[in-house]
């Protein structure tokens, strides 16, 4: 404040004019509220735990219901309470992505703020932004700002992972049922070149020949990862390749003539 002082007695404006109020008087504000919230968290500390519970288990609804609406399917009349939490444990990055994004909102207000103190021409230029607003209070907007970014950070990747498993470049498995399914009239007791979708706690989401297959833990046999088939390629050659040969090299094939019938 001293620096703020000296650098208005420095310019020609008034006082009332050159020192910015509405700055301050949001720093003040938020600070309190910081203040009430970690006595808050101080005094209830296992709210942290459900807090958290609950922010990624919202994240796993959202990153769920995104990504198999990508594929036209309407996840919500299979999903139970368990998979939300499921789906965010499954997805790390979308909880990794949230924490990044809070922690930089914050160090832009600190450093905001750091810009503030220093420089009085930044201060007046942005004091007008901090105008507050009696009808919405701080906390409110901050509400706002952290569900934007939780519903953003649980869908950012959906888009890049549904064009990746319907291109094909996903990993692909062989699933094994024990009990076979009908699609078209014909029992499948074994699926090619599936690939995951999602998982919850009582389906597998398969995406197999253009289509999105619902299948119960409870029917999955085994799911045994596709490996490379080149070199089976190369085994299917050889016989080809000693079939079409008429001949060993350094031998001479003779033909045996047919055998005539005999007329009397």
């Amino acid at each position: 404040m001293d620096e703020l002082k000296r650098t208005t007695d420095a310019t020609d404006l008034p006082a009332e004019v050159a020192t910015p109020r509405y700055g301050q008087q949001m720093d003040q504000q938020s600070d309190a509220e910081l203040r009430n919230l970690r006595r808050f968290f101080l005094k209830h500390p296992s709210l942290i735990l459900t807090f958290g519970y609950l922010t990624a288990s919202v994240m796993g609804l959202i990153f769920t219901i995104s990504l198999l609406n990508k594929f036209q399917f309407n996840a919500l009349l299979y999903l139970e309470l368990s998979d939300f939490l499921l789906a965010a444990i499954a997805n790390p990055r979308t909880a990794l992505y949230l924490v990044i994004g809070v922690c930089s909102v914050a160090l832009s207000l600190w450093f905001d703020r750091m810009l503030r103190r220093k420089y009085l021409k930044y201060a007046l230029w942005v004091d007008k932004y901090y105008r507050p607003n009696p009808l919405v209070p701080n906390w409110v907007w901050g509400a706002i700002a952290f569900a934007f970014y939780v519903v953003f950070f649980s869908t950012l990747e959906t888009p890049k992972i549904s064009k990746a498993i319907k291109t094909h470049q996903t990993e692909q498995y062989q699933l094994s049922l024990i009990y076979p399914i009908q699609p078209g009239g014909k029992e499948i007791r074994q699926l090619n070149e599936v690939q995951i979708i999602t998982r919850t706690v009582s389906y597998l989401w398969i995406y197999h020949q253009d289509q999105v297959k619902l299948i119960p833990h409870a029917n999955v046999a085994a799911l045994i990862p596709v490996l490379d088939k080149e070199p089976d390629k190369e085994l299917n050659k050889k016989p080809e390749a000693k079939a079409d040969k008429p001949a060993v090299a350094g031998k001479t094939v003779v033909k045996e003539p047919a055998a005539v019938p005999v007329k009397n």
